[in-house]
Formats: C-alpha cells, sequence, structure tokens
C-alpha cells in the first residue's frame, strides 16, 4: 500500500509538472511578439519602462550614425530622441530563428522628418533582445545628432 501511494505521488507530481510547463508556454511570448512590444512602448510614454524591460543590460544597438553597447547608453539615446519621436507603426515582421526583421515607418516633431521608413533587425535570446540594427535614410537625421551632440 505504501508503494502505491509513493507512485501515485510521482505519478501526480509528473502531471502538474507538465501541465505547469504547457501553461508557461502557453504564455510565453514569441520573439516577434517580444519586438513588437517593445516597438509599441514607443507610442506610448506609459509603456517605454516596459519596453526597456526586454532589452539586454548588455545590448548592441547600432544605426547609421552610432554604436552603442549596453541598454544604459541606449536608454541615454532613447530620452533624447523621445523628445521629437511621435509614433512607430510596424508594417510588418518576419522571424528566422534569434532573428526578427522589421519594416515600419517612425514619426517625429521635427519639420521635413515627420515621415520616416526603417528596417531594424533584432537578435534575441531566451525572450530578450540582445542587439538591434536600424537602417533608415539618415542624410537629414545627421543634422540633428549633431545638435544632441552641443
Amino acid at each position: 500500500m505504501k508503494s502505491m501511494k509513493f507512485i501515485f505521488l510521482i505519478v501526480m507530481g509528473m502531471c502538474s509538472n507538465a501541465l505547469y510547463s504547457q501553461q508557461n508556454q502557453s504564455t510565453k511570448m514569441t520573439n516577434q511578439e517580444v519586438v513588437q512590444q517593445f516597438l509599441n512602448g514607443f507610442n506610448n510614454p506609459a509603456e517605454i519602462q516596459a519596453s526597456l524591460n526586454l532589452l539586454a543590460d548588455d545590448y548592441k544597438f547600432k544605426n547609421p550614425m552610432l554604436e552603442l553597447n549596453s541598454k544604459a547608453e541606449f536608454i541615454a539615446l532613447a530620452q533624447e530622441i523621445g523628445a521629437v519621436l511621435t509614433g512607430v507603426n510596424v508594417i510588418g515582421t518576419a522571424e528566422n530563428g534569434d532573428w526578427v526583421a522589421t519594416f515600419y515607418e517612425f514619426k517625429s516633431s521635427i519639420p521635413g522628418l515627420e515621415s520616416n521608413m526603417a528596417s531594424e533587425w533584432f537578435r534575441l535570446e531566451n525572450g530578450i533582445i540582445k542587439e538591434s540594427h536600424l537602417i533608415y535614410d539618415a542624410s537629414e537625421w545627421r543634422k540633428v545628432y549633431e545638435q544632441m551632440d552641443k
């Protein structure tokens, strides 16, 4: 009888563990969903912290004008750019392994730069964004960055 109770406890433990694992898998976001949530944070200041929480501490960011090597460096840039960024409209995403490619429009309050098309490539590990490469026409944005440096 004791061995029957022991077997019953083992089976119950295995079943509850399997159920718990299935529940966790169903609530885990895909890489595309993580990237979408990250970008959506730039549409609502109340959600930006949730976006930043999706970045690794050693997050690497590259755009046509600069390279950053930490989440802290990116946050400093985001605070400056956030003053003129008015929204991000994701047009499409595609996923291949750890990489998510996005095509989106980012909008700004700067005259002449109100609408900008961009592609950004994100690499994720375990649901956290480790790096991204932003590609867009930066010819007019260089002037904006020069003003930020002063």
